[in-house]
């Protein structure tokens, strides 16, 4: 018993000296030479390496689903989802146009908005009856009228309107406002009346005006008509788009020229025109008087006119024509 403890003793010593030896095993010697002088290994750049991007995983997300309970506790049915439909502006444009297109082709095979009638305003001779039976329009579409056409038409078969504008609106209404010509002189050629205006138009009559100037003609005035009818049953046949064409203007100033003569008028006497003299009148004393139709100088030509008839009174001669229309070249006729 007493020999126990020297030999725990050993064994310590023994361990702890097996530990010390493993321990010297293990520590390195050192390197030969300093850190200093030993040659430091080239440092090399880092060699980065590029990855392919990510690519952004593709999620399939289911669509919405509609769950419809049922009258049992807790079932349900599950309804497949409506898909989404994402509209565009072609598309939108597209179905607004079909649409459009169709109220059009509605519109036109309806009976409600056929035309029957029109709205004329402005008018003092003229009437809704002859104004449709010119343009056409009586059983057509509202839709299908073109106001442009239709103000191009009046203008053309009725040379009495000055102004015309036409609109349109549903169901069937047709607006009409025109501004008629104010007639001035009545021209009487082959005893078929024509109204000319202060612009030298020249239109049929219609309905009755108060006219300030009469002329009685034996020819066409400067500029005027083509071709005149040659009856009154002739020019009541005619219709208003053929007067148009047939009966262009005469001039401004030959209304003028009209209206200065007028103020030497002898009382009892009617303005006269002849297509070879110019304006002139049907003296009392039963000559005729012509100034042409150039009147810039009429009071000359009045004075002139007044010694050609002293001469003759004093020679007892009568005339049958006497022409002023040259200032400087006057002459008369004793014979018709």
């Amino acid at each position: 018993m007493a020999n126990r403890p020297s030999e725990d003793k050993s064994r310590a010593e023994q361990v702890r000296a097996r530990r010390q030896q493993s321990q010297k095993k293990t520590r390195k010697a050192p390197s030969i030479g300093s850190r200093a002088t030993r040659k430091q290994p080239a440092r090399q750049a880092p060699v980065t390496r590029r990855t392919p991007a990510r690519t952004v995983p593709v999620i399939n997300r289911p669509h919405n689903k509609v769950n419809v309970p049922l009258k049992t506790k807790g079932a349900e049915v599950q309804l497949p989802a409506f898909p989404k439909i994402h509209l565009g502006w072609r598309l939108i444009s597209g179905a607004i146009f079909l649409l459009s297109l169709a109220g059009v082709i509605t519109f036109s095979s309806l009976g409600t908005f056929s035309v029957s009638a029109i709205n004329l305003e402005g008018a003092e001779r003229l009437t809704s009856d002859i104004v449709m039976s010119q343009i056409g329009v009586t059983g057509q579409s509202i839709v299908k009228i073109d106001p442009q056409e239709i103000e191009s038409q009046i203008s053309e078969s009725f040379p009495s309107v000055a102004s015309v504008k036409v609109s349109a609106g549903l169901p069937a209404s047709l607006t009409i406002k025109i501004t008629e010509r104010q007639p001035l002189i009545l021209w009487q050629q082959e005893g078929n009346p024509l109204w000319i205006d202060a612009e030298g138009v020249m239109f049929v009559p219609r309905g009755e005006a108060e006219i300030p100037l009469a002329i009685v003609a034996t020819g066409n005035p400067p500029a005027g008509l083509a071709a005149a009818p040659e009856s009154a049953e002739e020019l009541a046949e005619v219709d208003s788009a053929a007067m148009a064409t047939s009966l262009p203007r005469t001039t401004p100033e030959f209304v003028e020229a009209a209206f200065a003569l007028k103020a030497y008028l002898p009382e009892g006497s009617t303005l006269q025109y002849d297509s070879e003299f110019g304006l002139g009148w049907q003296d009392p004393n039963g000559w005729r008087v012509y100034f042409g139709n150039d009147l810039n100088n009429i009071d000359l030509k009045l004075v002139e006119y007044q010694t050609i008839i002293a001469e003759l009174q004093a020679k007892n001669l009568t005339p049958a024509l006497i022409s002023l229309e040259f200032l400087y070249a006057p002459f008369y006729r004793l014979e018709p």
